[in-house]
């Protein structure tokens, strides 16, 4: 995934008075969404492109001089997702060009693909299964059927078995870990601490961190972790196996950073949102250390 925001400047005028002497940015993001529109039949089927106009002009009648529309362009690995941003870019060239705007473009983040190392995991399911699972309480239970109930979801209770080794499906999300992996051989290890059709990104999803729930979920997934941890100091042979494996899943496609040079963090995004509801929330901020038997 690449993330970038890109902003149109031109020339403010009154819209029913002398509007042939603006240069309307909102038009250039327009043109812009629909150039990637029109590009979308030739992509590949595993791509994704997404988009959110930050900036659309103050009022009909004039003409913007500032436009902003902020993109993630996805795609399978790296190399696409960087092939697809590149003609994204292009667009919003031409845009500029039509509209006899200028752009800028601030990068907002990128992450390739997670790279599972299967020797790294073969060793930590081992540990996942000598650790097993929590020993959930039928209130345990009994939330989490309600919490699937009110989503509409099959109302299973938390999960009790420990799920077989399988290779990864990838998804349509994207982690900043994804770069990690195609650097250095590395196995994600997942733990059970949400209620099993709760959907990521969703106010469900943060109910259960405060709870004991997702207490004995860490403390079983602290474990796996720390014992695989101990199997990779002392075991000289997983070690050399796990680059072995690495090297083999690497030789067709190199990492490189899907960032340009000199791109730089984004420390305010969200920060005007972020100040306007903190004080609301606070309120609801757990201020007591949670502790559970």
């Amino acid at each position: 995934m690449i993330g970038a925001k890109f902003t149109f400047k031109g020339r403010t005028a009154h819209g029913g008075v002398n509007p042939w002497d603006g240069k309307d940015a909102v038009d250039a993001v327009v043109l812009m969404d629909i150039g990637f529109d029109k590009l979308r039949e030739h992509l590949r089927p595993t791509y994704r492109g997404h988009r959110t106009i930050t900036m659309g002009g103050v009022q009909p009648n004039i003409i913007p001089d500032v436009g902003q529309i902020w993109w993630f362009v996805r795609d399978a690995n790296g190399p696409w997702a960087k092939e697809n941003f590149d003609k994204l870019v292009d667009i919003a060239r031409g845009a500029a060009l039509m509209t006899g705007t200028t752009m800028e473009m601030e990068p907002f983040g990128a992450a390739w693909p997670t790279l599972g190392n299967k020797t790294i995991a073969e060793a930590v399911q081992k540990n996942i299964e000598m650790v097993g699972m929590p020993k959930w309480t039928e209130e345990e239970n009994k939330f989490a059927r309600a919490l699937q109930k009110s989503l509409g979801k099959k109302e299973e209770g938390l999960p009790t078995k420990v799920a077989p080794l399988r290779a990864a499906r990838q998804n349509s999300s994207s982690n900043d870990i994804g770069d990690i992996t195609w650097v250095v051989p590395t196995a994600p290890v997942r733990f059970p601490i949400v209620v099993p059709g709760v959907q990521a990104h969703h106010w469900t999803a943060g109910i259960t961190p405060t709870m004991s729930i997702a207490h004995k979920g860490a403390v079983v997934g602290a474990k796996v972790i720390a014992a695989s941890v101990l199997d990779l100091l002392t075991s000289p042979e997983l070690r050399a196996a796990a680059k072995k494996q690495f090297e083999e899943d690497t030789k067709d496609s190199k990492y490189f950073s899907l960032l340009p040079p000199g791109a730089k963090p984004p420390l305010d995004l969200n920060r005007e949102m972020m100040d306007k509801y903190r004080p609301a929330m606070r309120k609801y901020y757990l201020t007591k250390k949670a502790e559970f038997k």
